[in-house]
């Protein structure tokens, strides 16, 4: 085969470009320490590329959400270990007022102290992180708890609703003082059954309005079933307990109006009516009473005579919720279903605020307020701390107020002793450490997570690197063979291309 100039000329100039091209790759590969500039040069190592970098990103975004998580946590906790020790002073103040060594002038010092202690109770239950109130559930721009004025004393809100509008009030108010506030406030109570049945009545005819649009829809059928169900106990303990009556302690009535119907099944047999039962525990409270008349200084019998009391008083409200015809068994069955659909609207009115912290993984990093403190008439300790003020100022009784479903407002006045106020500030004070209890469990599970970010961070880091990133003494030795094979070319092509014609004539 006969070779041309021209062959030669252009096999030279293909090789100076290819060795050119080569090059200019390895200068790539070292400069940007990269082994692909754009995805065809390798689409395997791109794909990895687009994989590997997503889960970097993931994890750092956990790591965040980690790491504002124990921010929040930590700032929760320290709020609860200072209102642990706030609760444990006061249950001192009301131990050491119950002896009857303590002095006017002492009593006077307890006052202010109590007042100053609970003002520091509301500045932790306003704890701040960040800019986020940790005790005000989903609304964190507001202080959610103050201490205000009132004509009849001073009250706890919490986000400008009465966290108690019947609580713990002087037995020096007069009732219908009382019951012109009550009723004029109504509205402003906090966590009212009237506000979850309005919700859940609501709901009912979303559901049933959904249900009747898709007829042969079964599963929004039964979502209208189960609202109607929840609408309609939220009524009947509207109608129980009264509008503006707490449904934490609605829960907390309905659970013990369970609970003493299961007795009564045991004390009078299942199939006895309510009637029938009322009829019997009236005339063991009838026995009860003459006894206890006839010996009077028998604190034994006067307690039995209490106990038959409080539970003829039982079954006759038990008669009127659930008509004197139905049995103990029925009552029950109906009184449990009732507690149990509370129990679900009282949970689901939760406030928590969950953050991701892994592949699916959350947790709650809020506390709410009123699981710390309490709420309503029942186990709240801003109540707790109202009865110690009154106590220390020597009163005896304090008054209490409730509204029925009709909206009739009935005060009651209650005994007041100093040592039932230990027995509460132990309630309150077991309170704050269960909920610190739990919010341990939840910082142990940020901590390993924190832990397994890391270690994750490592890993999908170095899978990262490993995929994109060049050797670099390969790299550097590709360079230099790359730049030897192109000075190569240059100056063979040079000898080759400057022959002439002048070159083959002799």
């Amino acid at each position: 085969m006969r070779i041309t100039n021209g062959m030669v000329a252009a096999n030279t100039l293909r090789n100076i470009n290819k060795a050119a091209n080569r090059l200019a790759d390895a200068n790539e590969a070292v400069s940007s320490n990269q082994k692909i500039a754009k995805a065809s040069d390798d689409p395997l190592v791109a794909t990895r590329a687009v994989t590997y970098r997503n889960y970097v990103s993931q994890v750092s975004q956990y790591q965040d959400n980690a790491g504002a998580a124990q921010g929040w946590q930590s700032a929760t906790d320290t709020a609860l270990s200072d209102l642990s020790d706030t609760v444990s002073t006061l249950k001192e103040l009301a131990t050491t007022a119950n002896t009857s060594t303590v002095s006017d002038t002492d009593r006077s010092s307890m006052i202010s102290q109590v007042k100053t202690l609970q003002d520091e109770v509301v500045s932790y239950m306003n704890t701040n992180y960040s800019g986020s109130y940790v005790f005000g559930g989903y609304s964190t721009g507001d202080a959610p708890y103050a201490v205000v004025s009132t004509n009849v004393g001073d009250t706890v809100t919490y986000k400008g609703d009465y966290l108690s509008l019947g609580g713990v009030v002087s037995a020096d108010v007069s009732d219908s003082d009382i019951k012109t506030f009550y009723s004029a406030n109504e509205g402003d109570a906090y966590n009212t059954l009237a506000t979850a049945a309005s919700k859940a009545l609501t709901a009912s005819n979303t559901a049933a309005a959904a249900a009747a649009a898709a007829p042969s829809d079964i599963t929004l059928a039964a979502k209208a079933t189960t609202a109607k169900s929840t609408s309609d106990a939220l009524a009947a303990a509207v109608t129980t307990y009264g509008g503006t009556t707490n449904l934490t302690d609605a829960v907390a009535a309905d659970k013990t109006s369970y609970d003493t119907l299961a007795t009564d099944v045991t004390t009078y047999g299942g199939a006895t009516t309510l009637t029938a039962a009322a009829a019997t525990a009236n005339t063991a409270y009838t026995t009860a009473l003459a006894a206890s008349t006839a010996s009077s200084d028998d604190t034994t019998l006067a307690a039995k005579t209490a106990t038959a009391l409080t539970q003829y008083n039982n079954l006759t409200a038990a008669v009127a919720t659930y008509g004197g015809a139905t049995t103990l068994t029925d009552a029950t069955a109906t009184a449990k279903a009732t507690y149990t659909k509370l129990v679900d609207v009282a949970s689901s009115a939760d406030q928590d605020i969950n953050y991701n912290i892994g592949f699916s993984s959350k947790v709650t990093v809020n506390t709410e307020g009123q699981d710390v403190v309490g709420e309503g008439t029942t186990n709240n300790l801003f109540n707790t701390i109202s009865k110690l003020l009154l106590a220390l100022n020597g009163d005896t009784s304090y008054k209490t107020a409730t509204s029925d479903a009709a909206g009739n407002v009935t005060v009651t006045t209650n005994s007041l002793k100093l040592g039932d106020l230990i027995d509460e500030f132990t309630a309150d004070l077991s309170k704050v450490t269960a909920t610190q209890s739990t919010l341990g469990a939840n910082m142990d599970k940020v901590n390993s997570a924190v832990s397994t970010l890391g270690d994750a961070s490592t890993l999908y880091s170095t899978l990262m690197t490993d995929n994109e990133d060049i050797d670099t003494a390969a790299a550097s030795t590709e360079l230099t063979s790359a730049q030897y094979t192109y000075e190569a070319a240059l100056s063979v092509g040079a000898k080759v291309i400057s022959k002439t014609l002048i070159d083959y004539i002799g």
